[in-house]
C-alpha cells in the first residue's frame, strides 16, 4: 500500500512537471506590432485625442527576417481616440498584428497641445498601463506630431528603435537635450515645487535661420544642409505642474544639465570667449564634472540666498590666439576669463527661470529640505514662491587639467 503511494505521487510529480514543458502560451515575434513612438495631437472631434503609432516591424534587420527582406521597416498610423489605454485597442482595428507598447522610447506631444491645461489628464494616463515603462521619453515637437513621424526620415538608421536611442542618449550625454523620462516627468509634477524639462524637437528647419552661438538654438534653428534628415532635437520645453510654460535653448538646457546632479551628462564641449588678443572671440573646451555640486542656503529674511558651487575641469581644445600657456600668467588669465563666463552664463539662466518662468529650472527644492525640521515646516516656507525672491550665487571650481599644444605667439 505504502508502495503505491508512493509510486502515485512520482506520477503525479511527472505530470505536473511535463505540463509546464508545453509552448501553448508561446508567442512568436512576428506576431506583434511594437509602438517606438506615441505621438499626441489636438483632435477635431470635442472629447477626443488624436493619436499616431510609429510602429516597428521587428523582423527588419534581424537574423529572423534576412537582409533581403522587402518588408518596410516602419509604420504610421494616426486616429482619434478618448484616451491612450483605448487607443492601442483601436488600433488592432487597422493592424493586423498585436500592438504591443513594450518598446515604446518616446512620447511626442505637439506644442500646441502641450499649451493645453488638459494635456495633463491625458499624459497621466500612461501611468495605469503596465506595458508603459517610466524609462520613456517625453519630448514636444514644434508642429503637429503625426506631422513630426512623417517628415521624420531618417538616412543611416532605417530601424527607428536604434534612431531614437542615438538620438536621445547622445543628446542627453551632450547636456544638449533634457533627461526627460516619463518617471522624472509624474515625480516633479506631483511635488509641486520644480519646473520639469522636456527635450524639444522637430522635423521641420527654419527657412532662414539665423547663425548664432555654439548651442544658442532651438529645434529646427540649426542650419544645416546636405544629404540628412531634418530632424533636431535640441533645447528644451518648460512645464509647471503638466502644462508647458516656455522653452529653453540648448545652451540654457547644458547650463541646466550641469546644475542638475540627477542627469547623466558627465562631459560636454562649449566656446568660451577668449580673453587674448586675435580675430576669432572664442576658444573650445570640454567640461567635464568632476563631483557633484555644492548648495548652501540660508533661507532666513525676506529675502533667501543661494549659494552653488560648480567642481569643473576642463580641457582646452583651442588656442585662437596661439598663446603660451606654460607662462603662469597667461594660465592664470584663461582661468580668470572661464570662472567669471560660468558665472554669468550660470545666474543669468537661474534669473531668466525666477523672472519669466516662475520656478527652478531643476530639483534644486531636494537641497532646501535638508533646513527644515518637519515637511511641515517645508510646507509653510512655500519654495515655489520664496525660491521666486531668492538671491542667487553661482561659483565655477576650475581646474584646467590640459592645456593642450603650449603654442607661443608668433613674433615671439
Amino acid at each position: 500500500m505504502q508502495k503505491t503511494k508512493i509510486i502515485s505521487r512520482i506520477l503525479l510529480l511527472f505530470v505536473i512537471v511535463f505540463s509546464l514543458t508545453g509552448c501553448w502560451d508561446r508567442e512568436e515575434l512576428e506576431d506583434r506590432s511594437y509602438v517606438i513612438g506615441l505621438g499626441l495631437d489636438h483632435s477635431k472631434h470635442k472629447g477626443k485625442i488624436k493619436v499616431t503609432m510609429l510602429l516597428a516591424n521587428p523582423e527588419v534587420g534581424s537574423m529572423q527576417g534576412g537582409g533581403g527582406s522587402t518588408e518596410k521597416p516602419r509604420e504610421i498610423i494616426s486616429f482619434d481616440a478618448n484616451d491612450l489605454i483605448v487607443a492601442k485597442v483601436t488600433a488592432n482595428a487597422i493592424i493586423s498584428r498585436l500592438i504591443s507598447y513594450d518598446l515604446l522610447k518616446i512620447i511626442v506631444v505637439s506644442e500646441e497641445f502641450a499649451r493645453d491645461p488638459k494635456f495633463w489628464n491625458i499624459i497621466s494616463d500612461v501611468s495605469y498601463d503596465k506595458e508603459i515603462r517610466m524609462n520613456a521619453y517625453l519630448a514636444v515637437s514644434k508642429e503637429k506630431a503625426s506631422e513630426y513621424f512623417l517628415k521624420n526620415n531618417p538616412k543611416m538608421e532605417t530601424r527607428p528603435h536604434k534612431y531614437f536611442q542615438y538620438m536621445i542618449d547622445h543628446g542627453i550625454e551632450n547636456g544638449l537635450i533634457p533627461d526627460s523620462t516619463l518617471f522624472r516627468l509624474f515625480r516633479t509634477t506631483e511635488r509641486g515645487t520644480d519646473l520639469f524639462l522636456a527635450m524639444n524637437t522637430t522635423a521641420v528647419m527654419e527657412k532662414h535661420p539665423k547663425f548664432k552661438g555654439e548651442d544658442e538654438y532651438y529645434a529646427g534653428q540649426v542650419n544645416a544642409s546636405g544629404e540628412l534628415d531634418d530632424t533636431q532635437f535640441i533645447g528644451s520645453a518648460v512645464f509647471w505642474n503638466g502644462v508647458m510654460i516656455g522653452k529653453l535653448t540648448g545652451q540654457e538646457t547644458s547650463i541646466i544639465n550641469t546644475l542638475d546632479d540627477t542627469t547623466n551628462i558627465s562631459d560636454f564641449l562649449v566656446n568660451i570667449p577668449n580673453p587674448f588678443p586675435g580675430i576669432r572671440k572664442s576658444f573650445a573646451v570640454r567640461v567635464l564634472k568632476r563631483e557633484k555640486n555644492k548648495v548652501k542656503m540660508n533661507l532666513k529674511g525676506p529675502r533667501p540666498k543661494i549659494f552653488i558651487t560648480l567642481p569643473l575641469n576642463f580641457d582646452i581644445m583651442s588656442n585662437p590666439s596661439m598663446v603660451d600657456f606654460s607662462k603662469k600668467k597667461n594660465r592664470e588669465i584663461l582661468k580668470k576669463e572661464i570662472a567669471r563666463h560660468l558665472k554669468k552664463e550660470n545666474e543669468e539662466v537661474l534669473k531668466k527661470a525666477q523672472k519669466e518662468l516662475k520656478g527652478a529650472p531643476y530639483p534644486l527644492s531636494f537641497y532646501a529640505r535638508k533646513y527644515f525640521g518637519t515637511i511641515q515646516e517645508f510646507e509653510k516656507f512655500n519654495w515655489a514662491k520664496s525660491y521666486l525672491k531668492a538671491d542667487i550665487y553661482v561659483k565655477a571650481d576650475i581646474e584646467i587639467v590640459d592645456y593642450g599644444k603650449k603654442a607661443k605667439k608668433v613674433g615671439k
